[in-house]
């Protein structure tokens, strides 16, 4: 099963580039903006934080990361087996000894555990 590419919106400006950037789950979705926009590329970078600029470049690190596709940073996960079925939103990966790991938040708390035990929820 292959997921739909997502539709390339129209755009009139470098601050509107900038948000679609902010709001992006994947690397593939800011190549699909920054290369159908190039004109606006370099304004829109300027305009975003130093965290949003991290954030992207994060992104753009993990792209060959097969965790990261299935969980993007930010996306909404839930333990499969949790009985309070509490959400987290996922900030990091880490891998051990072939295991891929999801760190999330959790009512202000950091907790991980490895992907095949999660769902994502959006």
């Amino acid at each position: 099963m292959t997921t739909a590419p997502h539709p390339v919106p129209v755009l009139e400006s470098p601050e509107q580039l900038a948000e679609c950037l902010t709001q992006a789950q994947t690397w593939a979705e800011i190549e699909l903006l920054t290369q159908a926009y190039p004109d606006f590329k370099a304004i829109a970078w300027k305009q975003l934080s130093a965290d949003q600029q991290g954030r992207i470049l994060k992104l753009r690190d993990l792209k060959d990361k097969a965790i990261a596709q299935e969980f993007p940073l930010g996306c909404l996960v839930q333990r499969r087996a949790d009985p309070e079925q509490k959400q987290g939103k996922v900030v990091d990966y880490w891998d051990a000894y072939g295991v891929d790991y999801v760190v999330f938040t959790v009512d202000g708390f950091t907790d991980w555990c490895p992907g095949s035990m999660l769902e994502r929820l959006d």
